[in-house]
């Protein structure tokens, strides 16, 4: 039954959660701001929205649901529009025959309900909830309904670009909406993959690719020569792969893209690289490094020369730890100078390049180059080749202080790796000042996870020998504050090998990895095992993905 404003300021009364002097200070700020009432003893701190729902459902006998956690049929998103659900903060839950509920935080809007009745011929149901996760999913499940269809094609848990919509829509526009709503989900690679009926969409969300979209075939050509023009690619030329970069900016949403094509079959695949320019301007202690590891790191980067080697697979945050090393370095007394491919991001006051194959700036004759520059710091984006190894070398042994990377599995291989390429293991043992070895791992979204028994067969898996007092293992669950993956960002996990004299007669001896290891974790390292395993007994990621990471 409908209730008046008063009403609700009556209910809040009868049970406890306000006063006579706040309800007519409550009357008062309605008044002055135009809300109504539930919104305005809100907004003043007065009473929590899920309490005032709670009032609210037990006087209009109304069920409450946390939508966060429930997944929504498209068929019932079907029946309401996009622009609707923003303006009146509701979305659709689920349709049965003649009868769809929708979930709003304002039940009292009799207009809205009747006007969705009419709209729909449905009878509305209602079921309360937070206007908060009400505007999250509606971001979620809506996406764009300019160019996506709500409808999922079959045996795929992705939604289906719409070849009606899609004909009556620029292809600018499709293509704008894919990279705005990749960059708002946080993404940091977009793959569009052609296949023999169809081409898909991919998005990399915290270092694991996902479904999204799937197009029909005689769209894919025209998406991908609209990105070629942007990246000031060759659109004729679909037979060898191009590399090229763009600039997006749209609503909020500023960032580059770094764009590759790559022929195959059905078509050419597209892969862009989301860089975000805030990326590069992150602080060391953002990304995750334990305190002891951290304060090491500062000591050692403050050296005068020598090698500073960062090691991991692709994707595990190297060049983000090297920039951020460089940006607390970077001041007016000393030169930083950077050989790079490509230069994800922009550093102010530091001399950035980039190596151009087909100009004959190579990393190598980069490097020569910058030798004659009166650099006191130099950035090699990778320790590719023999050849740009010892140039490196030869720069550290002759004052200069070097930072690059190189794809290790752990810090201790790193050694082995250099002496495998031909290096002569006393120029090592000489000039490697540190190796940090890093790989990043998802976090467990705060909102959905739940706890793990501390059964003997995670300890085993674990290797420890007993639980300490703080363990709280969790598991991904899924909600739509984390899109359902069960996660909801990324950190770094870390090892810092810092060559003792032990370890330099080691390296020169050619001892083996484990040996070296061995070694370093004698001599205080902190492994990368043990960074990880520490992520979970404090339940901030799981022991799956540690596992996948780690292992």
């Amino acid at each position: 039954m409908p209730v008046e404003k008063k009403q609700i300021g009556q209910l809040l009364l009868e049970s406890g959660l306000i006063n006579e002097s706040q309800l007519k200070e409550a009357l008062t700020y309605q008044r002055d701001n135009g809300l109504v009432f539930g919104k305005a003893v809100v907004k003043m701190g007065l009473v929590d929205e899920r309490e005032l729902l709670r009032v609210l459902g037990n006087h209009l006998q109304l069920p409450s649901l946390d939508i966060s956690k429930y997944n929504i049929q498209d068929e019932a998103l079907l029946e309401v529009s996009e622009e609707f659900a923003r303006k009146y903060s509701i979305i659709p839950l689920f349709l049965i025959e003649d009868s769809l509920t929708i979930a709003t935080a304002d039940p009292l809007n009799i207009d809205v309900i009747d006007q969705l009745s009419r709209d729909t011929g449905k009878e509305i149901m209602l079921v309360l909830s937070i206007e908060m996760d009400i505007e999250r999913s509606i971001d979620l499940y809506y996406r764009s309904t300019t160019s996506m269809s709500q409808t999922k094609s079959a045996g795929d848990d992705v939604r289906v670009v719409s070849r009606e919509i899609h004909e009556n829509a620029e292809i600018v526009q499709v293509v704008d909406m894919l990279l705005f709503e990749a960059v708002n989900m946080g993404a940091s690679d977009i793959h569009i993959e052609p296949r023999k009926h169809d081409a898909r969409i991919r998005y990399r969300v915290d270092g694991v690719l996902q479904q999204y979209y799937s197009i029909p075939t005689d769209s894919v050509s025209p998406m991908i020569s609209r990105i070629k023009i942007l990246a000031d690619m060759d659109i004729a030329e679909s037979r060898r792969p191009q590399d090229g970069r763009f600039h997006f900016a749209q609503k909020n949403v500023e960032v580059d893209l770094r764009c590759s094509t790559f022929p195959t079959p059905n078509g050419e695949k597209v892969v862009m690289r989301i860089l975000d320019e805030s990326k590069g301007k992150i602080e060391l202690h953002k990304l995750g490094f334990e305190a002891e590891i951290l304060k090491r790191w500062h000591e050692i980067v403050k050296t005068s020369n020598g090698i500073l080697l960062v090691t991991g697979p692709t994707g595990s945050g190297k060049t983000t730890t090297l920039y951020a090393t460089l940006n607390t370095l970077n001041s007016v007394a000393v030169n930083i100078m950077t050989i790079e491919d490509p230069i994800e991001y922009m550093l102010e006051n530091i001399n950035q390049s980039q190596v151009n194959n087909r100009a004959g700036l190579t990393f190598t004759a980069a490097l020569r180059t910058m030798m004659r520059q009166d650099p006191d710091i130099i950035l090699v984006g990778e320790m590719r080749d023999v050849e740009t190894i010892e140039l490196a070398i030869r720069a550290a042994l002759t004052g200069h202080l070097v930072f690059s990377t190189l794809h290790t599995n752990d810090a201790a291989s790193t050694f082995s790796r250099l002496k495998d390429m031909g290096i002569d293991t006393y120029l090592v043992s000489s000039t490697v000042r540190a190796i940090l070895a890093q790989r990043l791992i998802r976090l467990l979204c705060p909102r959905c996870k739940a706890p793990v028994d501390k059964t003997p067969e995670l300890q085993k898996i674990l290797k420890m020998e007993e639980w300490p007092d703080y363990t709280s293992i969790h598991s991904p669950v899924g909600c739509i504050h984390c899109r359902n993956s069960g996660y909801v960002g990324r950190a770094g996990v870390f090892e810092l090998l810092i060559p003792n004299q032990e370890i330099k007669d080691l390296v020169i001896a050619g001892a083996s990895a484990d040996e070296i290891e061995d070694a370093a974790i004698r001599g205080g390292m902190y492994s990368l095992n043990q960074a990880a395993r520490e992520y979970v007994l404090q339940g901030k990621t799981s022991v799956d993905e540690i596992l996948r990471v780690t292992l």
